[in-house]
C-alpha cells in the first residue's frame, strides 16, 4: 500500500506567512482603500485569492466590478515576489527528505498560485521532492472545501486511509478533515487552541519528524498508519 503526506505550502514548508499578510494588507490598502489587519490573513490562510478578496469585498461592502479581485491579487503577487526572499520554516527540508526517504509520495495543496508554488519551492531547493502539487487554479474550490486535498489524493493515486495532511492553519485543517483525512497541525503561524480541529498539534517540524520516525519504526511504512484507527475514534468522539 503507498503512503502519501500532504502538505499545504505557506507556514509549513516555506516561512512566508508574515510577508504574505503584509504584502496583501498592502495590496488592499492601496488598491481598495481599506485596512485589514494581519491577522486576518494568518487565520484565513489557505483560502484562494478570488476567494479572500471577495470575501473581503462583501464584507466592507465595497462597489467592484468583477474584474476588481483580480486586479488586486495581481499586485499582491508582485510586491509578495519583490519582498520576499524565500526560505523554509525551521525543518521543513530535514522533514521533507526524511519521508522521502520512507518512500512516501510527497504532495502539495495550496491557495497559492501555480507560478508562486513553483518558484518558491524551486529557489528552496526542495521541488524534486514533491511529486503532485495543487494549485488555486487547480480547483473551483478553495479550503475549507475538501476539493484541494480530494484532488491530490486523486493525482497520487491513494486513498485518505493511506494519506496524512501536515497543516498550519484552521481552513486548512478543516479541509483536509472534510477529505477524510488525518492532519497533523504544526503552530508555525497560529496558536495551537485555533488548531484544536486537527488529529493532532505539534509545535514544530521536528516533532513530527520524531513522531512519524517512530511511526515507521512499527510499521516499516506499509499498511496502515498505525494511529489512523485511534485518531479517526478521538476526533469522532
Amino acid at each position: 500500500m503507498n503512503r502519501a503526506i500532504l502538505f499545504d505550502l505557506d507556514g509549513v514548508l516555506i516561512d512566508s506567512m508574515r510577508c504574505h499578510a503584509r504584502t496583501w494588507r498592502a495590496a488592499i490598502k492601496t488598491q481598495l482603500n481599506i485596512e485589514i489587519p494581519e491577522e486576518y490573513f494568518l487565520i484565513n490562510e489557505g483560502r484562494n485569492s478570488k476567494d479572500l478578496l471577495v470575501a473581503v469585498i462583501k464584507e466592507r461592502q465595497i462597489d467592484a466590478d468583477e474584474d476588481t479581485w483580480q486586479k488586486v491579487s495581481d499586485y499582491r503577487d508582485q510586491l509578495f515576489l519583490k519582498a520576499f526572499t524565500p526560505r523554509l520554516v525551521n525543518g521543513a527540508k530535514e522533514l521533507v527528505q526524511l519521508l522521502h526517504g520512507f518512500g512516501y509520495q510527497l504532495g502539495v495543496a495550496t491557495g497559492s498560485t501555480q507560478q508562486v508554488v513553483e518558484e518558491l519551492l524551486f529557489k528552496t531547493g526542495i521541488r524534486d521532492y514533491f511529486s503532485d502539487l495543487v494549485s488555486s487554479e487547480d480547483v473551483h474550490f478553495s479550503k475549507p472545501h475538501p476539493q484541494p486535498y480530494q484532488l491530490l489524493l486523486q493525482q497520487l493515486q491513494v486513498r485518505p486511509e493511506q494519506a496524512l495532511v501536515i497543516e498550519n492553519a484552521p481552513l486548512g485543517i478543516a479541509s483536509a478533515v472534510a477529505a477524510d483525512l488525518v492532519c497533523l497541525a504544526v503552530a508555525t503561524t497560529n496558536a495551537p487552541d485555533l488548531l484544536a480541529q486537527a488529529t493532532k498539534v505539534f509545535i514544530t517540524l521536528d516533532e513530527i519528524g520524531k513522531f512519524l520516525e517512530n511511526e515507521f519504526t512499527q510499521t516499516n511504512g506499509v499498511g496502515v498508519w498505525s494511529f489512523h484507527t485511534t485518531f479517526k475514534e478521538i476526533h469522532a468522539s
